[in-house]
């Protein structure tokens, strides 16, 4: 299996790219870039094993480009933050537990039953990627940017995605109708490094302004757990 990092940026980002390209360079076989608004490839994503493309806005979905790619670890990684060295080996280990019929997280969010009248605020719990999560948990909706799934075992097609600004909630949908699981990976607050980005973020940008994540949360009836067993090794 071939070990891939897949990251979306935008030109105001750059600096910070660059830096969490530096924290999973050594842990990856290839490193895919989906670059938004660039002109052209900036000098500091020549280098061996980085693949670029320059294409439409996708905004943050860009990271899902190639995720239809067979025989892959496909890691999700966003472009303010930095991961530590053992982050692959830590991530493929949690998946393995479990045969790979799931998605592993460091970020996620376990909805309120019945209907939300907020993605946002709606919720029974929330797990944060820079917070302590002392034990592994099943949960509802991942943060998609510090996530990892074996490509032959859960199927992602951003193409069929409605909205290209909340990748969290269509991932999740799919792995829900894949009967998979969502699992929160166990971890210390220092875990990752934040890496402020210039600019709003998309939390920033909807937490006020939820609609849509809203109309998207209530499209279906959640399930906490795989609705398939998932034997565990």
């Amino acid at each position: 299996m071939k070990i891939s990092f897949n990251m979306a940026t935008m030109p105001e980002r750059l600096s910070g790219a660059i830096k969490t390209i530096e924290s999973i360079y050594d842990q990856a076989d290839i490193i895919r870039l989906y670059l938004n608004k660039f002109d052209e490839v900036p000098n500091e994503f020549k280098r061996d094993k980085i693949i670029t493309h320059i294409g439409d806005d996708l905004r943050s979905t860009g990271k899902l480009f190639w995720s239809l790619k067979k025989d892959e670890y496909y890691f999700c990684i966003d472009d303010d933050l930095i991961y530590p060295p053992t982050y692959s080996i830590d991530m493929i280990k949690k998946l393995n537990e479990y045969n790979d019929e799931i998605i592993v997280s460091l970020h996620g969010k376990v909805l309120k039953t019945g209907k939300k009248n907020s993605y946002f605020r709606d919720l029974e719990l929330g797990l944060h990627c820079l917070r302590d999560v002392y034990e592994d948990t099943w949960v509802h909706v991942i943060g998609n940017g510090v996530s990892a799934f074996n490509t032959n075992k859960i199927v992602i097609d951003y193409k069929k995605f409605k909205y290209n600004y909340m990748d969290d909630i269509m991932v999740s949908l799919e792995v829900q109708k894949q009967s998979k699981g969502a699992l929160v990976m166990a971890h210390k607050s220092n875990y990752l490094l934040y890496n402020a980005p210039i600019g709003d973020t998309l939390h920033g940008e909807y937490a006020n302004n939820d609609s849509t994540q809203t109309e998207m949360v209530n499209s279906i009836v959640w399930s906490l757990t795989p609705k398939e067993k998932i034997t565990i090794n």
